[in-house]
């Protein structure tokens, strides 16, 4: 009987070993469970401020991209208001050339028929009203 008491302690005390194991055992799996819990939590915060991060910038380069549509639809307005002034500038120059030219012939017709005396002849005022007519009728035709 004392060879099956020993038996019993040493099975009790097997069996308190294997307890007082499992607890330190349980006891760093927690701790390990709980850094990794805290890990966890860490990457999680990590990943929502990048998200967020990005989305920001994302914000940021549609709002660039507008501003540069709406600089190039402006652009585009100037340009054709700046070939309208070109236009416009070479059509007033075309009728300045024209006035010119018309002046010159108005004065040409005056001082030759000035000249002339002749009693055949129309009148200065007659001169001067075809001379506008033709001119009239150039303007017309631009």
């Amino acid at each position: 009987m004392s060879g099956g008491i020993i038996a019993i302690i040493i099975a009790v005390l097997a069996l308190i070993a294997l307890i007082v194991f499992g607890i330190m055992i349980g006891k760093k799996v927690s701790s390990l469970m709980k850094e990794i819990d805290n890990t966890s939590k860490t990457v999680q915060n990590k990943l929502d401020f990048f998200t967020k991060e990005a989305d920001a910038i994302k914000l940021k380069i549609d709002q660039m991209t507008q501003k540069v549509n709406g600089m190039t639809a402006a652009m585009n307005g100037k340009t054709q208001n700046f070939e309208y002034l070109s236009e416009s500038t070479a059509d007033f120059q075309n009728a300045l050339d024209e006035l010119k030219q018309a002046v010159m012939d108005l004065f040409t017709q005056f001082f030759s028929f000035s000249h002339k005396k002749s009693s055949s002849e129309a009148s200065t005022f007659t001169v001067l009203k075809k001379t506008i007519q033709k001119l009239a009728q150039k303007q017309k035709a631009v």
